[in-house]
């Protein structure tokens, strides 16, 4: 299956979860991949570390469940809990790293310091160095023909500009630098942000913080891990999805407001004290389909015990220890908090996407839209051209990058499928099957994105990456040649597949969305996994039995 691939070299900056799925599915292709990782582990942030790097904590929970959250051909061990802690990801990324033999393959502790575009010779030219040496002395070039960069987004943090911080006598840090909630013990820390993590960090502190504060200024749907007993994702299934894009397609404020009447009764299902306790102010909540819930079962009996205490968004710092908040209503006077030794700051990340490597007339963030920027919703953060979130529009044949799209979906398997869309059409005879459209083409595609989501930061906050999840997923199918929704869909070879297949129709399209859906299909593109029935049928029947014991020991 080789083919000329074999002689194309392409580098990817990245071992974490992005990275190390992209350079298995290049080398799974023929390609020359090679890996670079400044760390000396492979995994990322889903290693804990206590260094000065985005991490997990010990306690991390995973929000979405194995079933869901794994590679498309590589099922996370059945003794794996379902919602599982940060270390068994962490042990699931070193034996996927390790069964498909991808450390040979990445060069660790290896810093990169630039990138440029040889435009004589038509490769990328990467300037790096072993971590902790001297750059200057240190340094050598190395030459590739296509380039992926998989840095992801949690890089490099996004910290507010706070007026009067330097008055502040206490610590201030970013939750990048918070490792254990053991530091802050006696400490009264007021957390500053409301998304999955600040509410992670606000929930870890409790039982060591003297006071725990949980500072925002908007809302947020908070939703629950599990729903009667089983993870919430397993609800979710092909024929699901399939009624959400078709409502979409045809009626696209409908379908919003369907998903956002979902997720509303979801949380005041779950949380009634939600609605009971309009001072936590955590309604209204902002347009579910430009942004992400908060995932916690934890936070809100935290706030109704008073273990958490939700206040206004920190406006400016007035003294030593003195903090004081937005005002909650027009001409009344802000409120104060007195006793503060510590502030951290879960406002995310700039979205750099290793981006400010490149030399700047290749970075795609460089133009960044104005109208973009000035909007509220923007929160600064840069928004790059890029075709489908993954192509850049100045070298669309060598230059991609992995972490700039996303949905509501499992990263791990989006950016399984994005890698193989990503094979496909930079392979050559026999695999070009797949290519890109003209330049034009790509570029009105991105215009139009742009002003989807510039209007979406009219209304609230907005992720940049954000995109059409049906769209991007129907693109990606055809370019990776999965074949799903060709033998899923409503077309006559979905009729044959039904009518020939009956019962393993109805499992994929009834049963848990799994990931191994994606390597199931016979394709003249990407490679089959042999074993995709059976993990998919194994885990099916693996969640009826515990379902049905959950039934069981109910009645009993």
């Amino acid at each position: 299956m080789e083919g000329g691939n074999k002689n194309i070299k392409v580098a990817v900056i990245g071992a974490g979860a992005l990275g190390l799925v992209t350079l298995k599915n290049l080398l799974e292709e023929g390609f020359d991949a090679t890996g670079f990782e400044r760390k000396s582990y492979v995994g990322g942030l889903w290693k804990f570390t206590r260094d000065d790097t985005t991490s997990v904590l010990p306690s991390t929970i995973g929000n979405i469940s194995k079933q869901r959250a794994c590679y498309t051909d590589f099922p996370f061990p059945d003794e794996t809990p379902s919602l599982c802690a940060s270390s068994y990801i962490d042990d699931y990324l070193q034996s996927y790293a390790d069964h498909f033999q991808l450390r040979p393959r990445i060069r660790f502790s290896t810093a990169i310091h630039a990138i440029k575009h040889d435009d004589d010779n038509n490769k990328w030219l990467i300037d790096m160095s072993p971590v902790g040496s001297e750059a200057s002395t240190s340094t050598e070039t190395l030459a590739f023909d296509k380039l992926i960069i998989a840095t992801g987004s949690n890089d490099k943090p996004s910290m507010p500009k706070i007026e009067g911080v330097d008055k502040f006598a206490g610590h201030v840090l970013h939750s990048q630098a918070f490792k254990d909630p053991k530091d802050f013990a006696g400490k009264s820390v007021i957390v500053v942000g409301i998304g999955s993590t600040a509410g992670d960090t606000a929930v870890s502190l409790v039982g060591h913080a003297r006071k725990v504060y949980l500072a925002h200024r908007s809302g947020a749907y908070i939703l629950p891990r599990l729903k009667d007993g089983r993870s919430l994702d397993h609800s979710l299934t092909y024929n699901r999805m399939a009624i959400q894009k078709l409502l979409q397609n045809v009626a696209p404020g409908m379908a919003s407001k369907m998903f956002a009447t979902f997720a509303q009764k979801l949380q005041d299902t779950a949380f009634p004290a939600i609605r009971q306790h309009p001072e936590w102010r955590l309604f209204p909540a902002p347009p579910i389909h430009q942004t992400f819930p908060t995932i916690t079962d934890e936070l809100v009996p935290a706030l109704e015990s008073g273990d958490i205490i939700s206040v206004p968004g920190v406006r400016r710092i007035i003294g030593p220890n003195s903090v004081e908040l937005d005002p909650t209503e027009k001409d009344k006077e802000p409120e104060t908090l007195d006793d503060i030794d510590v502030i951290v700051f879960c406002t995310g990340y700039i979205n750099d996407l290793g981006m400010s490597l490149l030399e700047p007339r290749a970075n795609p963030a460089r133009n960044t839209n104005p109208e973009w920027l000035a909007l509220p919703g923007s929160r600064g953060k840069p928004l790059a051209r890029l075709y489908r979130n993954i192509f850049s529009l100045d070298y669309p044949d060598s230059l991609a990058f992995m972490g700039a799209a996303a949905f509501p979906t499992p990263a791990f398997q989006l950016y399984d499928i994005a890698s193989m869309a990503v094979a496909q059409i930079w392979g050559v005879e026999p695999h070009n099957t797949s290519s890109l459209p003209s330049l034009a083409e790509m570029n009105r595609d991105v215009d139009e994105k742009h002003a989807w989501i510039i209007n979406f930061a009219r209304t609230g906050p907005v992720y940049p990456q954000l995109t059409r999840q049906f769209e991007w997923l129907s693109w990606a199918d055809a370019a990776a040649g999965t074949n799903v929704e060709t033998n899923l869909g409503w077309g006559l070879q979905g009729w044959k597949f039904y009518l020939g297949n009956r019962r393993l129709y109805k499992l994929l399209t009834g049963g848990v969305y799994s990931p191994h859906l994606y390597r199931i299909f016979d394709s003249d593109k990407r490679k089959k996994w042999p074993g995709a029935r059976e993990a998919i049928e194994h885990m099916n029947q693996k969640l009826e039995e515990e379902h049905n014991s959950k039934g069981k020991n109910k009645q009993t």
